[in-house]
């Protein structure tokens, strides 16, 4: 018998130095005390939502830390340290009260905001109200969505209300998605349109429109403020262009265009399908808690699932473990992609190419905001130099432009920034106003494709 042995590169074994490489701690390690878990606690972060605060204490983990996030009888909401400041019982056994909650140990009372109110087993004289706190953290409460602010009081930001979430006929369903991996490589897939024509079209099938199947031109375009950028993926389908917009903000909100809008429609300015932020809960586990959006603009066939949206479940493809393992591994969707990349991926075994121009550009500006904080500076928030709300870009353009000999990657790259330039000439404009300012734009801009 002959054996012939393969022939080819076959080089497993020289690269299994790369095994050894670390994970990038600057940007994934979120505790307390380290660079990037400082930077992330400068901003209003959203942690659970509001259906799942009932009439008992909820244990949960945000950034690192061990909390509990409760309803008092009065209606408010607390968000406190997990462990009791006297003598370390949980307060996911606390008995939620008129105006705060007590703990089941020794029955200190504790307040939303971490004072003392009673230590019944003490002295009158005691003096614990006056000398001890119980950690807390402040909360705002937002359309089924409750967000904290972790970092010090003192540099507490304004609560930054983006214009999507105050659309007229809209209604926003709130839903969280755990992923147990880091916050990094869940919230990069966002700034990644390439992988959009692959993994939801062309190689796994069609998974959301069929459209998509065309290699985009992007585009990466800085916000007025300078806060974030937006980016555009600009196809052509028929004689129509269809620009696609997604927000991209420091450190962690995203927003894309609609789940349903399927490019063959000249439309201007259709709204985004989801507002999103993720979250991190440590360095090895993760949250997305977004609302989708749904309306006459973004859904315009009723297709999407409101019902559908809430803990651990959502009315898109492939973004939970819901799944089973043939399904996923026959179909993956984004949470095969970000999942299997492991508890924290390995920036240093990657091999960076033209598509991952958004990657790159987002780990460049992330660690940048990371070292300017550590350096002295101070965090630039959505909320600066720009109207209330926060005017926001993401949703889609689609206009009606014939195909031409000059129809290349230029020239789509050209027309993104024009409409670019138009979206942004509606900044200090607000509500209704803006929409038909930026759709007239638009309008007069299709007219000059004819």
């Amino acid at each position: 018998m002959t054996v012939i042995l393969p022939q080819g590169k076959f080089d497993g074994y020289a690269r299994n130095g790369l095994a050894g490489l670390a994970p990038d701690d600057e940007l994934t390690r979120i505790g307390p005390g380290t660079p990037c878990g400082e930077y992330l606690r400068r901003y209003w972060m959203p942690i659970a939502l509001t259906s799942m605060v009932q009439d008992l204490p909820l244990r949960l983990r945000r950034m690192g830390e061990d909390l509990v996030l409760y309803r008092d009888r009065s209606g408010a909401l607390g968000l406190l340290h997990l462990l009791c400041a006297h003598r370390n019982a949980s307060l996911e056994f606390g008995i939620v009260e008129e105006h705060g909650i007590r703990c089941c140990y020794h029955g200190w009372l504790f307040g939303n905001d971490g004072t003392i109110l009673e230590t019944p087993g003490e002295p009158k004289t005691s003096q614990i109200c006056n000398r001890l706190t119980q950690g807390a953290y402040p909360l705002v409460e937002y359309k089924g969505i409750v967000f904290a602010y972790f970092g010090p009081v003192a540099e507490m930001p304004a609560f930054p209300v983006f214009d999507t979430m105050e659309l007229p006929d809209d209604t926003m369903a709130p839903f969280l998605i755990p992923s147990p991996v880091n916050w990094v490589q869940v919230f990069e897939n966002s700034i990644d349109p390439y992988h959009v024509t692959f993994l939801h079209t062309r190689v796994s099938g069609v998974q959301f429109q069929e459209n998509l199947v065309n290699l985009p031109v992007v585009d990466y375009h800085e916000r007025a403020a300078g806060n974030g950028v937006f980016y555009t993926s600009t196809r052509r389908v028929d004689d129509l262009v269809w620009l696609r917009v997604h927000d991209h903000m420091l450190p962690n909100f995203s927003q894309n265009g609609g789940m349903h809008v399927e490019g063959n429609d000249s439309t201007y300015f259709v709204r985004t399908g989801l507002t999103r932020w993720v979250v991190p809960v440590d360095d090895t586990n993760t949250i997305t808690i977004a609302w989708r959006h749904f309306n006459a603009e973004t859904d315009p066939h009723s297709k999407g699932r409101p019902d559908l949206c809430g803990f651990n479940s959502v009315d898109f493809y492939g973004q939970t473990d819901g799944r089973s393992y043939e399904q996923r591994q026959r179909s993956p969707g984004d949470y095969e992609v970000w999942v299997s990349q492991g508890p924290v991926t390995v920036h240093a075994r990657e091999h960076l190419a033209a598509t991952d121009a958004g990657v790159a550009l987002y780990r460049r500006r992330l660690r940048r905001a990371i070292r300017a904080m550590a350096a002295g500076g101070t965090p630039q928030q959505p909320t600066a130099g720009v109207t209330n709300p926060i005017p926001t870009y993401g949703g889609d353009t689609v206009l009606r432009a014939p195909l031409r000999s000059n129809d290349d990657r230029k020239w789509m790259s050209d027309l993104s920034r024009r409409v670019a330039d138009i979206y942004r000439s509606g900044d200090t404009l607000l509500g209704t106003e803006r929409i038909a300012a930026i759709r007239a734009g638009l309008a007069a801009l299709e007219g000059e494709l004819q």
